[in-house]
């Protein structure tokens, strides 16, 4: 077992984690001319002031800008620059708030579903998907991510590949699973049960199991009970502030994303806890101060 794996695990026996906010939002609010990703060659001093932000607001964990980072994705959205320069640029930016903060925090790299969907693609195979994959994963190891992030889980076959290829890269490095759920309580958004989504992904022995993003708070809360009566690996919870209307405003405030997780962290169902989409260092900030009077899921 890696030193990062020991001492994330000897953290999570104190205290519960508290990760990071949302990164694409948090960098173009509804916009959907540039890629995020773009943020850290462009204007790489937003994302270091984000993530100086986040860790003052008390994350523990922050996730790199690389959730679109594959080649499948960097192409499919007509972007010319390689993963290579992306993956470097956006760890550049997490490591200057890293070491300017001197806390002790641990970056996650972020892994998405990619724009392609192997189980319903035509004219993809899987061993394009694997090679994908591997350039960003490979980058991400190379750049010294702590912990691997495969989030925003459709179809679990991507998050398969992705996994394989993380064991295979860096064996020592923990991984975090992480899906997007449907409005139906138990399935996630590709209409997989969550008992079946913890089969899937338990035999590459996580760090931890949970979902993001999907309908809020609420959805996310209900479905990480509704995990643990299937696994004791510790639970990751990084909800969104809701559904944005059609002006992108989201409508979960910070009030109620923490009381939400309130109710969790009092029931003993937190490990890792955080925000996507909507979400900002205030949600971090108002979370963090919430968690520390919890104990972690055991």
């Amino acid at each position: 077992m890696s030193s990062v794996s020991e001492r994330i695990k000897e953290l999570l026996q104190r205290h519960i984690i508290v990760k990071d906010a949302a990164i694409g939002t948090s960098l173009i609010g509804s916009r959907r001319d540039i890629l995020p990703e773009l943020i850290s060659i462009s204007e790489p001093e937003r994302v270091e002031a984000m993530y100086e932000a986040s860790i003052k607001a008390g994350a523990t964990i922050i996730t790199t800008n690389t959730f679109l980072a594959d080649p499948l994705s960097l192409a499919s959205c007509g972007v010319p620059n390689s993963t290579d320069e992306v993956v470097t640029a956006a760890l550049a930016a997490a490591r200057k708030a890293l070491k300017k903060s001197g806390k002790e925090v641990f970056i996650a790299g972020s892994i998405g579903p990619s724009t392609r969907n192997i189980s319903l693609a035509i004219d993809l195979t899987e061993e394009q998907l694997r090679d994908s994959y591997r350039t960003l994963i490979a980058a991400l190891h190379r750049e010294g991510v702590d912990i691997f992030l495969v989030e925003s889980i459709t179809d679990v076959r991507n998050a398969e590949i992705a996994a394989e290829l993380c064991r295979e890269i860096a064996p020592e490095k923990p991984i975090i699973f992480s899906a997007t759920l449907s409005k139906i309580t138990g399935l996630l958004a590709s209409g997989r049960p969550v008992e079946k989504f913890v089969e899937d992904v338990a035999k590459y022995e996580p760090l931890a199991i949970g979902f993001n993003c999907s309908q809020g708070v609420k959805s996310v809360v209900d479905n990480i009970e509704l995990l643990t009566r299937f696994t004791e690996i510790c639970t990751y919870a990084a909800p969104s502030a809701g559904i944005p209307d059609a002006k992108g405003r989201y409508p979960e405030s910070v009030k109620k994303h923490t009381e939400t997780l309130r109710t969790a962290a009092e029931r003993g169902l937190l490990s890792i806890v955080g925000g996507c989409c909507g979400t900002t260092a205030e949600y971090t900030r108002s979370v963090a101060q919430m968690a520390r009077h919890y104990k972690p899921r055991k």
